[in-house]
């Protein structure tokens, strides 16, 4: 009898010891699992990086690599690269202004009809509202837009799609283009339709800017009528309403004019709707119209 409390004693050691072991046990596998998931986390936000930062390295430097396909699968598999590049258009916005966006073919040659049009009514446009014009920035019609909007002493902002190696996405450094005050490479259209609608916008009453169709092909009027679209639907984000023109030269776009009619004829379409599209054949019927919707002399 003497012993038994030691016995208890021990027992309740015992207990205790299994107890703490229990705990231990349970925390070593808790620590295990969090390290385990903290390893894994850091693991994904690494390879996400990386995927990121190759796919960025292998256009900024050009040239032929073995691991080309992969980085352009990488980098159209991440959604940050397709927000780099909506950011990197409205840093050129912002830099820039905004001003009157062209859309139009990159087709047509320096001396011919519809070139020297564009580039005549560019100058006159900017001449007028005394703002930066915006494009594509390529040949043809944009490169029409852009001697005339310079020649009227306004700066050119152009947001061009890349398709060459060494067209490295998001802003250009400066004095790469002399021709553009600036340039944003994009590799997606998406980030590059948003960046030309932004630079349309009318933030306030004291803004002056359009968007004006000149004569192109299935691209031009992938542009157009998206502008046309989202005003439809109220999705165009203008504060006030923006100009929306399609340059009809010599009927260039009469056929187009016959399929809204047929589509408003068969029910598809309410003209209603694309009310702020304005239709002019000469540049002066466009300049007027600009004159008077803005209240500003000729």
């Amino acid at each position: 009898g003497a012993y038994r409390p030691m016995g208890i004693a021990a027992g309740a050691v015992v207990a205790g010891a299994a107890a703490f072991g229990a705990v231990a046990a349970w925390l070593r596998r808790e620590v295990r699992n969090a390290v385990r998931d903290a390893v894994e986390r850091t693991r994904d936000a690494v390879v996400e990086e990386t995927a990121h930062d190759l796919a960025l390295q292998s256009y900024y430097e050009g040239g032929p690599r073995m691991h080309r396909k992969n980085a352009d699968d990488l980098m159209i598999a991440s959604g940050r690269a397709l927000a780099n590049e909506v950011r990197g258009c409205f840093e050129a916005i912002n830099e820039v202004g905004r001003g009157v966006v062209y859309f139009g073919s990159a087709r047509f040659q320096p001396g011919s009809k519809l070139y020297e049009e564009g580039k005549a009514l560019s100058k006159e446009v900017a001449t007028l509202l005394k703002v930066p014009a915006w494009s594509g920035g390529g040949k043809g019609m944009m490169g029409a837009v852009t001697h005339g909007t310079r020649e009227a002493g306004f700066p050119v902002g152009a947001v061009r799609i890349s398709r060459e190696a060494s067209d490295v996405p998001g802003k250009a450094p400066p004095g790469k283009n002399p021709l553009h005050a600036t340039t944003v490479f994009c590799q997606f259209m998406a980030s590059r339709k948003i960046g030309l609608t932004d630079a349309g916008m009318r933030v306030k009453a004291s803004d002056r800017t359009a968007f004006i169709a000149l004569p192109g092909g299935i691209g031009t009027l992938d542009e157009a009528v998206e502008i046309l679209v989202l005003g439809q639907l109220g999705k165009l984000g203008t504060n006030y309403q923006v100009p929306v023109i399609l340059m009809n030269y010599d009927g260039y776009y009469d056929g187009v004019m016959t399929w809204i009619k047929d589509a408003e004829g068969h029910g598809a379409l309410n003209r209603d709707e694309i009310s702020e599209l304005k239709v002019f054949r000469t540049n002066a019927e466009c300049v007027t119209y600009l004159a008077e919707f803005y209240g500003v002399k000729q």
